[in-house]
């Protein structure tokens, strides 16, 4: 384990490098010393207790750790992940197989990038991860012994000019220092994982860990596995035993986003875990005493679910002892513009694209009078976009790629339509787009409109659409 703290620039937080080759330890160190401090471990322990130390915002990590550990780089990404959420981690392998991959972007590698890669794209992609992962970062904490101003936004990681947001924000602040359950609702892209993190870094428990699950995003098999945790021998493929995210969220916060995706006998399992505060894994007969707090969200109308049957009535309660109803973007007064300010200034650090001034005049137009049917996520996004192609000092209307579906499209040009019917028609388009894009792949559309597999199956059978236009 090493620590090497040299750096001729400006940056203070270390970059992380985990590999048991010395020899790639030593060529990534001088590639990256003038840059950063570095750090480096070649073993799975080593690097888990020099990352717990250090908490370096970026990692290099090799997907093998060599032959004496069944642990890779991966399960490196899964730990350093839940410790910070703000982490970024790249894989480096010399040949990665498909499931793996998809491990680790499940996971959220910020790159999976192969050994012979150019020394001068590694340093691009690692700068590019540095400079995002310190954004995310608060790192203007107020400094000991001074007290916070007097502001009517007490969440200053959540951008907005929305009175009913702030109104929000205050009853947030509030119930923050207690530990009841909260039940976040909303369309997707609404940033309900944003509130969710912002009432734990508020909480008592904001040294904890906070762990968010998407309960829709894993299929339905593997799901008690991934939230309990199994003991070796439970299930066919179970070698070893594994802690769920229940225990990994302990002295924490659990986020459990589209919860309205749990099968009925989960919530059962979940229903007890609330109430009892134990939780007992896959194949054992003991429990475990946790402390855990849950915050729950869905994208769904769960007194819908509940009338069907598909939503336990008392589990309901459980979750909403505090609720909150996030408007889609188009509700928000005034915050368009300010969210696309914020996101064009963050983009244009992450990718030194400082020769951008602002967004033109035609495209703050744009900005507002489109629909955003995606939410603040597609907004961001299409910023992100925006600030990649843009070539002049000034961001265009084509460098959002949104001019199109602003033109002479029934969504936006038919005086017959009413708002309702021009929003489904915004939707069935963007639906559409996104099967083109994915070329039919639904847990691909999924990830591009944000949402899960179930809630796409909704919108295909919603909107009329045929097997042609996607397959499993």
């Amino acid at each position: 384990m090493t620590i090497e703290q040299n750096s001729e620039s400006g940056n203070t937080h270390p970059i992380f490098i985990v590999d048991d080759d010395p020899v790639v330890v030593k060529q990534l160190y001088w590639l990256f010393k003038g840059d950063y401090p570095v750090l480096s471990a070649s073993t799975y322990g080593d690097a888990i207790d020099l990352f717990l130390k250090e908490k370096p915002p970026v990692a290099i990590l090799d997907l093998s750790l060599g032959k004496n550990t069944q642990q890779d780089g991966i399960d490196l990404l899964r730990l350093f992940s839940e410790a910070d959420p703000h982490f970024h981690g790249i894989i480096l392998s010399g040949s990665i197989d498909r499931p793996r991959a998809l491990e680790a972007v499940r996971l959220g590698a910020y790159d999976l990038l192969d050994k012979s890669i150019e020394p001068d794209e590694l340093k691009r992609v690692v700068g590019r991860a540095y400079n995002r992962a310190l954004l995310g970062r608060d790192i203007r904490k107020t400094p000991p012994g001074e007290s916070e101003p007097v502001t009517d936004n007490p969440f200053p990681c959540i951008v907005t000019q929305s009175t009913k947001i702030k109104e929000m924000l205050r009853l947030l602040q509030k119930i923050s220092a207690t530990d009841v359950s909260v039940l976040i609702t909303g369309e997707s892209g609404t940033g309900k994982e944003l509130f969710a993190r912002a009432c734990h870094e508020r909480s008592h428990r904001k040294d904890g860990p906070f762990i968010a699950i998407n309960c829709g995003a894993i299929p339905e098999n593997l799901l008690e596995s991934e939230l309990f945790g199994h003991e070796k021998g439970s299930f066919t493929g179970a070698t070893e035993s594994r802690a769920g995210k229940f225990e990994a969220a302990n002295h924490g916060t659990l986020f459990l986003d589209e919860v309205a995706e749990l099968h009925i006998e989960l919530q059962v399992k979940l229903l007890r875990i609330l109430q009892d505060k134990i939780v007992e894994r896959v194949g054992s007969r003991t429990g475990k005493q946790l402390d855990v707090r849950i915050i729950a969200a869905t994208n769904q109308p769960l007194t819908d679910l509940m009338a069907q049957g598909r939503f336990r009535e008392d589990l309901y309660y459980r979750l909403s002892v505090m609720g909150f109803h996030l408007p889609p973007l188009r509700e928000r007064e005034g915050d368009v513009i300010v969210l696309a300010q914020h996101f064009l200034e963050q983009f244009k650090t992450e990718y030194q694209k400082n020769q951008l001034v602002d967004f033109s005049r035609e495209c703050l137009d744009l900005i507002k009078r489109y629909e955003w049917p995606g939410n603040i996520r597609e907004l961001e996004n299409r910023i992100q976009r925006a600030v990649i192609v843009a070539n002049g000092k000034w961001v265009t209307p084509s460098d959002l790629d949104i001019e199109l579906q602003m033109g002479s499209g029934p969504a936006f040009s038919s005086s017959s339509l009413n708002l309702q019917e021009a929003r489904e028609e915004a939707e069935k388009k963007m639906l559409l787009e996104a099967f083109e894009s994915a070329r039919g792949n639904i847990s691909q559309v999924a990830r591009i409109i944000g949402t899960s597999r179930p809630t796409v199956h909704a919108l295909i059978k919603k909107h009329g659409l045929t097997p042609r236009h996607f397959k499993e």
